[in-house]
């Protein structure tokens, strides 16, 4: 092979050996005959790496490899030609170094298989989805909801029955297939993996080792929730496998709009109309606030959609560090005036403030 085993892993020469173990997985995981059935090009590919990775790995063929190259294992070396192989003889050759847990992740098994099916793992995490009023997202509140999820079976030990070993695979949880010339190992059907069978099942939970519960559970949604925040429930989700912990439960909040506030962040915003005269003289107004109505000052000349920022009025921090802000947003309404001392007062009022308003803009708006 003319190719540098370097580049056919996609690495530098000074490589670690962590990361001469990572580039052949990531490689090996992508070509491996098993993904790629019938394809003669990754068959080839999956050979490459291989070998590759066979003389990399070893610091003794590296060291000769980094002289000599290829011709290193020439004339009775010991490098590995993977050229007429099958995975049976790659596996062989791989034996010295730990073939079945380079390879499980990738294969989905190896020589600890059946172990790993058999230990306990974590139960799987149940997700629920609570539509809570804008205002318990600020103030909080404590939620009472039925739930429904699995338990461990208290009379079997969550195992389903008792337990032998199973007699296809010999405990192993693994069989053998040929495949286009490779010899792959998949999980063993008799007993999917656990390399045990049930020879009494459990009259309690019927073979599942787990039971399915109705429970009323108190919740406590905390101020500052937004839409799509999730709250962890500890050891509320499904039941765990061999004696696993139970999952987890995430109640998930969908707050509902609020009529008067809008939330961006912890920010919140309200509109306020005021009119003309009080935009333009100034003036003391009352305003809402999710805390209670307080008084704030529109200075003279406020003008459409002005803020004013309200500190620490706005939504609570999930994580304890004050409230956001809330801001005024000012609207100011023109009345219709008919009366005709009135318009008359404001066109004096005109000619006063309002002269050569937009004389800049038509200028510069000439082409």
């Amino acid at each position: 092979m003319a190719e540098n085993y370097y580049d056919i892993l996609g690495i530098e020469k000074g490589a670690t050996q962590d990361e001469v173990k990572k580039a052949y997985r990531k490689m090996a995981r992508k070509y491996h005959p098993d993904l790629n059935p019938g394809d003669k090009e990754a068959e080839s590919k999956f050979k490459e790496v291989s070998e590759a990775y066979g003389v990399l790995s070893d610091e003794e063929k590296r060291k000769q490899y980094d002289q000599l190259g290829h011709d290193a294992f020439k004339n009775g070396g010991h490098g590995y030609d993977f050229s007429g192989s099958n995975f049976e003889d790659i596996r062989d050759q791989f034996s010295g170094f730990g073939f079945d847990d380079l390879f499980g992740d990738i294969f989905g098994m190896g020589g600890g298989s059946a172990r790993r099916a058999d230990r306990p793992t974590q139960g799987e995490d149940l997700y629920y989805t609570v539509k809570i009023p804008f205002v318990d997202s600020i103030k909080g509140r404590e939620y009472e909801l039925n739930i429904v999820h699995t338990v461990s079976c208290e009379k079997c030990g969550g195992k389903g029955g008792d337990k032998s070993t199973c007699t296809v695979c010999q405990g192993t949880g693994k069989s053998s297939h040929n495949r286009g010339g490779f010899f792959v190992n998949s999980v063993c059907s008799n007993c999917g993996g656990s390399g045990k069978i049930t020879t009494r099942q459990c009259n309690e939970c019927y073979g599942k080792g787990e039971k399915e519960v109705k429970e009323r559970i108190k919740v406590r949604i905390p101020a500052g929730v937004d839409k799509g925040s999730k709250v962890k429930v500890k050891n509320k989700g499904n039941a765990g496998r061999n004696g696993g912990p139970q999952g987890h439960l995430f109640i998930i909040t969908n707050v509902e709009d609020h009529p008067v506030y809008r939330r961006e962040g912890h920010s919140l915003y309200v509109d306020i109309d005021v009119d003309m005269f009080e935009a333009s003289l100034g003036r003391k107004i009352e305003v809402p606030t999710p805390y209670g109505n307080i008084n704030i000052n529109v200075p003279a000349g406020t003008q459409p959609g002005q803020k004013f920022r309200i500190r620490n009025k706005g939504v609570p921090k999930l994580k304890g560090d004050g409230n956001g802000d809330l801001y005024v947003v000012v609207n100011v309404v023109i009345p219709q005036v008919a009366i005709g001392e009135d318009r008359e007062t404001l066109e004096e009022m005109q000619k006063r403030y309002a002269t050569g308003l937009r004389d800049e803009v038509l200028k510069k708006g000439k082409i």
